[in-house]
């Protein structure tokens, strides 16, 4: 059954944090909701977790009323940024306390307990690390053993806080693969917040974007990269050149260059929005100035400024762009657009 959130408000004092948004996460889905600061992605996973009340709307999973239910009641597995894992316990205690804490009615056996510890130790790849104490870990082992412990109470969804967010680039980039993988043995429903584009592209079966607590568009990542719903999206999910532009007699008119316009543009004002990697050298295209030229390992970096802006482009060494001089005039087509009416 899914996960389905129809017409969520809330707000704090007068502040709007979230705004009528509906969303729905299949059975066994990976969800990311992705924005900047303050655009309700956190505010959205509290009310699921159940430590906030919308002021509107209905959240519904498994058919059952989810903003009926205490936070015990919803089963929720909830993994934070900063770990929250107890100092005075060991890895193995932290991850069994889910257990432990259940009225006596609901609580398993303490060998039940003892072997679904281990089971998850394996899961973690910290069989040989129960005895430690938090301090005893690097952070990623934290993280790990954090989800260890979200994961003992056998969640019905798995909510992910900016997991990652304190760890350095390449610990983060080995634990997206690592949960990911998780994610598919478990096939646990899991909803994860992140402001880090490339995490959500890399672990999401679907990626929801928010801005100011309003869903502005939700797709698989590859749907969002090439049918961006409006500019903020385009510009969210990766470089991106905006440039005022004018539909006129099935045309793109913009600084210089004239292309073809989509079959459904509208004629007047538009907003061209183009990714800088798919800009080629042309007799025909938008006027640019080089400003460097550098090696980056394999690949050289081509800075150009385009109306005032600054473009990197990474091409091969054997692309024609990297033979111009610095400071020279060229013109730059791009082989894909995004077009948007004014």
């Amino acid at each position: 059954m899914p996960l389905e959130i129809q017409s969520v408000s809330k707000s704090f004092d007068r502040f709007p944090a979230l705004k009528d948004v509906s969303l729905k996460a299949e059975d066994g889905e990976f969800l990311a909701l992705l924005g900047p600061s303050g655009s309700g992605k956190t505010t959205l996973l509290r009310i699921l977790a159940g430590l906030e009340t919308p002021d509107t709307g209905q959240v519904r999973f498994e058919g059952q009323d989810f903003l009926s239910q205490t936070p015990r009641q919803r089963r929720v597995g909830l993994v934070f940024q900063h770990y929250a894992l107890f100092r005075h316990m060991t890895v193995a205690r932290n991850i069994a306390f889910g257990l432990k804490v259940r009225s006596r009615r609901e609580r398993p056996s303490k060998s039940d307990i003892n072997a679904r510890v281990q089971e998850l130790l394996k899961l973690v790849q910290l069989e040989d690390l129960g005895g430690r104490y938090p301090a005893q870990l690097s952070g990623g082992q934290r993280q790990r053993v954090a989800l260890a412990r979200a994961l003992a109470i056998e969640p019905r969804i798995l909510l992910l806080d900016e997991p990652f967010g304190a760890l350095d680039a390449k610990v983060r980039r080995d634990l997206r693969r690592w949960l990911r993988h998780i994610h598919d043995e478990t096939g646990v429903t899991t909803v994860f917040v992140t402001h880090d584009q490339e995490e959500a592209i890399d672990l999401a079966d679907r990626v929801a974007i928010l801005k100011d607590g309003q869903l502005q568009q939700v797709d698989t990542p590859q749907a969002l990269y090439e049918r961006p719903a409006n500019p903020f999206v385009h510009d969210f999910l990766g470089a991106s050149l905006e440039l005022e532009a004018e539909v006129v007699d099935g045309e793109v008119h913009a600084h210089g260059w004239r292309g073809p316009a989509p079959a459904d543009a509208t004629p007047g004002p538009a907003l061209l929005c183009v990714r800088p990697d798919t800009l080629r050298l042309a007799d025909d295209g938008l006027q640019a100035r080089v400003i460097s030229i550098s090696a980056r390992g394999a690949l050289m970096r081509v800075e150009c400024e385009i109306e005032g802006r600054i473009l990197e482009l990474d091409r091969p060494s054997d692309d024609p762009l990297t033979t111009v001089k610095p400071g020279a005039s060229v013109r730059l087509s791009p082989a894909r657009f995004h077009l948007y009416p004014r």
